[in-house]
């Protein structure tokens, strides 16, 4: 039989990781899953032209194009991307980390109206019932 020291080291691998983190572990919310968005380009417009956020919720956005290729541009969250024309989903991932109205632009020239091509992200602040 093998004899194996009782270390402070052992006594967490045999009483469990969880325990030496405290209770606060075990209580711990799973990760959110992100809001789906979906979203399709086309000349000169994004379907729909306004998608609603709360600060702090994850979302995830599924564009595509219905023609040419396009891009997707929203500087107060980081996100540019191209999106080609046709086929899979580009998916974009976001959290917004403060309310306000923030342009959505089209970041790849599309033809003569690629500049009327917009849309607009409205981030609100989470209600007083919501969690951030």
């Amino acid at each position: 039989m093998i004899r194996i020291p009782l270390t402070r080291f052992t006594r967490l691998v045999l009483t469990g990781v969880p325990l030496a983190l405290g209770a606060s572990a075990l209580l711990a919310a799973p990760p959110v899953e992100p809001r789906i968005i979906e979203i399709t380009a086309r000349r000169f417009a994004f379907e729909p032209a306004e998608i609603a956020a709360t600060v702090g919720e994850p979302i995830r956005l599924m564009v595509r194009s219905a023609d040419g290729v396009h891009g997707i541009e929203i500087k107060k969250v980081k996100v540019q991307k191209m999106i080609p024309r046709g086929g899979e989903p580009v998916v974009i991932n976001f959290t917004a980390k403060e309310a306000g109205r923030f342009p959505i632009l089209c970041s790849e020239y599309c033809g003569d109206d690629h500049d009327n091509m917009r849309g607009m992200l409205v981030v609100v602040a989470p209600s007083d019932g919501e969690s951030k």
